[in-house]
């Protein structure tokens, strides 16, 4: 899984971001949201004294780091299966504290469980530090925001649905670019079949899509599908393209 701009911004909030080097308050020299020497891997330079770059190397160096580093830390534990939301809380939670091993107990507690647990991570040098505080706030509220589904989603068992602001289209067609579909009452798109709207009939091939302005064999029988979907009945006029394929 992929961090989302979501999680980026919530690090980019509070790690800060410095575009020349400075030494952290161990006396490591940093620089951009917390870019140090031991990810010379990643970025590939050595941060020390008079170093300086762009915001574009920043965040650059930031989303290698996150990819390359913080985002595997959460995915060792993919049998929870996050939603976007939840990884990219516990990536940002990862960035600042170095993994997430402690907060599921190796992987042994809920969802429920580490979400509570998340705000149990606000000290340093065994205080209670305001920006820790709401740091972990931030990263629990995200961590317990539902994710609202939008465009295709393939759902448990196979079925596709389309959803619009949260809600999944039921029981109507709808048109995604210049295709057709219909969804059943359980808002499941359905495929290789027959469905019939205002007296007329049209075919749903096997990928959902309405056939449209084509002849297509089904079964051991032969249609002609007119330019708006709809089965044509009676004398029909056929012409073949440059191809020599067959169209109405």
């Amino acid at each position: 899984m992929k961090i989302s701009n979501t999680g980026l911004e919530l690090i980019k909030k509070f790690e800060g971001c410095r575009l020349t080097a400075y030494k952290d308050s161990v006396g490591i020299w940093t620089i951009g949201y917390g870019t140090t020497t031991a990810d010379k891997a990643i970025t590939g330079t050595i941060i020390c004294q008079g170093l300086q770059i762009n915001q574009i190397m920043a965040d650059e160096w930031l989303r290698k780091s996150v990819d390359q580093k913080y985002g595997p830390k959460v995915d060792k534990y993919s049998k929870y299966e996050w939603n976007q939301n939840e990884f990219d809380a516990l990536v940002s939670f990862t960035y600042n504290v170095g993994s997430i091993d402690g907060l599921t107990a190796s992987g042994s507690r809920s969802k429920e469980d580490i979400a509570d647990k998340i705000l149990a991570y606000n000290r340093a040098g065994g205080k209670v530090l305001p920006g820790l505080t709401r740091r972990r706030q931030e990263e629990r509220a995200l961590f317990v925001t539902p994710v609202k589904k939008e465009g295709w989603v393939k759902e448990d068992g196979g079925h596709w649905r389309f959803y619009c602001s949260g809600k999944y289209v039921r029981n109507e067609w709808y048109q995604d670019g210049d295709k057709w579909y219909w969804f059943d009452g359980a808002g499941h798109m359905v495929r290789d079949t027959w469905r019939q709207c205002k007296g007329s009939w049209y075919y749903l091939g096997f990928d959902g899509a309405m056939i449209k302005g084509c002849v297509k064999a089904i079964g051991s029988e032969v249609f002609a599908f007119g330019k708006d979907g709809a089965m044509l009945e009676g004398e029909i006029k056929l012409k073949t393209n440059s191809r020599g394929a067959i169209t109405i």
